[in-house]
């Protein structure tokens, strides 16, 4: 799934086959009633979500989120609308991306409960089941045939148990999936997926949970008065259906009294950059339901201790008795050795984990050494035609505005190349001979990390451009581009891009773009965007010219612009002292156009000064554009204010209209 793509072009629209559940807490679920699939979000994610009720771009709702101050997290934004498209709740281009369960199918379910007695004859059955247990003796079975009328037994109640929650979630007017036969179990019995319940709130949860228990327990306090020889084997139906592992029933019955649903967008993370350690950290420990797990843990030692005194009941045993034999016979000495040979495992375990880990990185980098000592495999050349290449020009980036008589030499100049998929048409650090258009097709764009794995930073598809950079600064290539699927591209030589389009554009533009675009290069801001991105920034900034003394902004102006200082020096000034100084490569501007809010301070030229500057909508949609560069500034901006930027709140402090 291209992360990249699904965050930037695609057009994503609501399924209009959603249901929401009633709030409980500011939170709900999403249900696509068709792939019976959910996701648990917050009121405020719902409403966002409803955006996409028109198709729609991200990138265009990102600007209008800012300005309404409704923007959450960039990384929660992100990550909220790719689980949305894994779960069938957003489309994609018109077509839905969700995987389902082809075992969530609704089964046609004739007989349904009423909640009511149902409800609290199951409460009364398990007070039944518990007490007649606690206060009558507990008998053994002493024959096999008991043995096989309890295990037959609890074979029949667990049955009964799935088809009477079946029948109280019809009650609730919800869907019943996956009704089947369970033959391969330690008890063979009937079984139904109750997932749906959740829709129907705890009260639904609870309730079902509630029917799955109450044959259990019914059965064994029948037992109990009247056959107690069956009791000791029926527990194990009660200890069964009691599991503390999370998909019993009473574990079922515990999360819907007392758990917090969990949002979808805090685990099992999709968006790529969530999956950085620290932020799966972090998650998990900000998002962990602390009380749950207490109530859980303290259930699970109260089911163990359980087990313990029916044992103990049930055989009349000697503890203290059994705990001398056990010292005595050497069983106290047996348990230390197989503890350490428990801890030997897990750390050769961890060991052999590290070093297959430390294994993986070593080959790809030879690999990588033996993929750069054999020359590539030869791209293929393509016959192009000149009106279509004319056209295409026409839209690019680079070209806009160009003239055609450029634009038809350059048609005549260009070499069309097929790249077959994951086949490479540079890698970071050769030398650059060629600029390339992306005619038709796609490719990725690859930073290498310190380990040696390419990581993705974008894809770039028809109408785009790279390899400007290296032409333009005479500089390695600074990314590797890979063919995604296969690509038919369009070359042009170093040479050809000298003579066509530095000197026929015009001396003064080209050298602007040069200017800006070398500048950008240098600058640590934009030591990890794409070209794709230097390119789209240059194109958007204007240089402007600042005086000394002159104020660039004031406080409580209406801010309209990013400033990226090109040279000079400037001073942050509030209530009349200065607080910063700021150099060429700084940049401000950015947190009141984030905010949608005023300026807290002056900005003062100390000496003359030169600053690209670019307006408010091309700034916001911009870094809607690139995903990497949006979550880029806002961790700048949110440590300059010294707490996380968004989410937003309340309106916006001046009404701005888009220019």
């Amino acid at each position: 799934m291209d992360q990249a793509y699904i965050l930037t072009r695609a057009r994503l629209k609501l399924s209009p086959d959603i249901e929401a559940s009633q709030p409980e807490h500011g939170v709900l679920i999403l249900k696509n009633v068709p792939l019976k699939t959910y996701l648990v979000v917050e009121e405020d994610q719902w409403r966002l979500l409803r955006n996409f009720r028109q198709e729609t771009l991200l990138q265009e709702l990102l600007p209008k989120l800012i300005t309404e101050r409704k923007c959450p997290p960039m990384r929660s934004l992100y990550e909220l609308v790719m689980k949305a498209v894994v779960t069938g709740i957003i489309s994609v281009d018109g077509r839905s991306l969700a995987q389902t369960d082809q075992q969530n199918r609704a089964v046609e379910w004739a007989h349904s409960l009423r909640f009511g007695m149902a409800h609290w004859f199951g409460v009364a059955a398990i007070l039944f089941g518990f007490l007649t247990v606690l206060f009558r003796p507990l008998g053994t079975p002493t024959s096999l045939s008991e043995i096989l009328i309890g295990w037959l037994l609890i074979c029949g109640c667990l049955t009964a148990g799935y088809f009477l929650s079946g029948c109280l979630l019809v009650g609730f007017e919800r869907e019943v999936y996956s009704a089947s036969f369970r033959w391969k179990h330690a008890f063979p019995h009937f079984y139904c997926n109750v997932e749906d319940g959740r829709m129907g709130g705890r009260l639904c949860e609870m309730s079902v949970a509630l029917m799955q228990l109450t044959p259990m327990f019914f059965m064994t306090g029948v037992a109990a008065l009247w056959y107690p020889k069956l009791v000791y084997v029926l527990l194990l139906g009660v200890f069964y259906v009691t599991l503390p592992n999370g998909k019993s029933p009473a574990s079922l019955l515990l999360r819907s009294l007392y758990r917090r649903y969990p949002l979808s967008t805090t685990h099992d993370f999709i968006f790529v950059q969530n999956r950085l350690l620290w932020t799966l950290i972090n998650a998990r420990v900000k998002f962990t339901d602390k009380s749950y797990l207490l109530i859980f843990g303290a259930y699970t030692l109260v089911w163990l201790f359980t087990i313990c005194v029916a044992n103990i009941n049930a055989f009349d045993l000697n503890l203290k008795g059994l705990t001398d034999r056990y010292v005595t016979s050497g069983g106290a000495a047996i348990t230390v050795v197989i503890v350490f040979i428990q801890m030997a495992a897990t750390i050769l375990g961890s060991m052999a984990m590290i070093a297959w880990i430390a294994a993986k990185n070593v080959i790809h980098v030879v690999e990588q050494l033996e993929a750069r000592r054999h020359k590539p495999p030869k791209m293929i050349n393509q016959e192009v035609f000149g009106e279509d290449v004319i056209r295409y020009f026409q839209e690019t980036l680079l070209l806009k505005g160009v003239s055609a008589p450029i634009l038809e030499e350059l048609s005549e100049r260009v070499e069309g190349v097929i790249v077959d998929p994951k086949q490479y048409v540079c890698k970071e650090g050769e030398e650059g001979e060629h600029l390339y258009f992306v005619f038709d097709g796609a490719v990725e764009v690859l930073m290498e990390l310190k380990s040696g794995r390419p990581l993705k930073i974008t894809e770039l598809a028809q109408g785009d451009v790279f390899g400007e950079i290296a032409l333009l600064h005479n500089v390695p290539r600074t990314r590797s581009i890979r063919a995604s699927r296969k690509s038919l591209l369009l070359a042009l030589s170093r040479e050809d891009f000298q003579q066509l389009i530095v000197r026929h554009i015009g001396v003064r533009d080209v050298e602007e773009i040069i200017r800006k675009q070398s500048f950008l290069h240098r600058i640590d801001l934009c030591q990890n965007w794409h070209p794709q991105a230097l390119t789209a920034f240059s194109r958007l900034a204007s240089i402007a010219e600042f005086k000394a003394g002159d104020t660039v902004i004031r406080k409580g102006m209406r801010n309209q612009f990013f400033y990226l200082i090109y040279d000079g020096l400037l001073e942050v000034v509030a209530e009349g002292k200065r607080v910063a100084k700021l150099a060429t490569g700084e940049f401000f501007g950015e947190i009141s156009l984030l905010q949608n809010s005023t300026a807290t301070a002056d900005i003062v030229a100390i000496t003359d000064s030169h600053c690209l500057v670019v307006q408010r909508r091309d700034f916001l949609q911009f870094i809607g554009k690139d995903f990497l560069v949006g979550l880029q500034f806002e961790d700048i901006s949110s440590k300059r204010l010294k707490h996380p930027i968004f989410p937003l709140t309340g309106v916006a402090y001046d009404d701005f209209t888009d220019r």
